[in-house]
């Protein structure tokens, strides 16, 4: 977890105003976290950062490609992705405070602000529920060979399926009829 120091902003220092930071994604990244949708990657990060006397306003921009496997035929494919979220960082001098989708609510004793996860759950939750290589991969289409051979396999339980229904015993039930 050193490796994600990184992605931390020390806004204690910061006067009043708008601050630019940049960050870059890659494998390393993913890697720190177990169960990601997301293997691997290479993307930038543009925060825009404004910051006010009780809160500050964080603008992402993640732009680049992750790699993502089809659902179809299991290759791997490089996707492009261009994100744009916003979160709204206020200060309270209570110890319990809860944070929403968009606002994080932060002690006023603290003086960085992490946005590793952050990054994360943004990058995570813009990949599509359904991914096909010909629908987010730029011009790139499914593995051939694999997607004949899934044809033959299905062919072959639709043979086998028939075979059983072929099965004579079962005729007799087909005509009872109920009242």
């Amino acid at each position: 977890m050193n490796y994600l120091k990184q992605y931390r902003i020390p806004f204690t220092g910061l006067g009043l105003g708008t601050h630019d930071f940049e960050f870059d994604i890659d494998k390393a990244f993913f890697d720190c976290y177990d169960y990601s949708i997301v293997k691997d990657g290479n993307l930038k990060v543009v925060v825009n950062l404004l910051k006010q006397e009780n809160m500050m306003v964080l603008q992402f921009h993640i732009t680049g490609t992750v790699v993502l496997t089809c659902d179809v035929c299991l290759s791997s494919f490089p996707a492009k992705t261009d994100i744009e979220e916003r979160l709204i960082v206020k200060f309270t001098d209570e110890d319990i405070a809860e944070s929403t989708e968009e606002i994080m609510v932060l002690a006023r004793r603290e003086h960085e602000l992490d946005i590793a996860g952050l990054l994360y759950e943004y990058i995570n939750v813009a990949v599509p529920h359904y991914i096909k290589c010909s629908e987010q991969g730029d011009n790139i289409t499914c593995d051939e060979t694999v997607l004949a051979k899934l044809n033959d396999l299905a062919g072959e339980q639709q043979e086998e399926k028939q075979e059983k229904q072929a099965d004579p015993r079962w005729e007799a039930l087909k005509k009872i009829k109920y009242n």
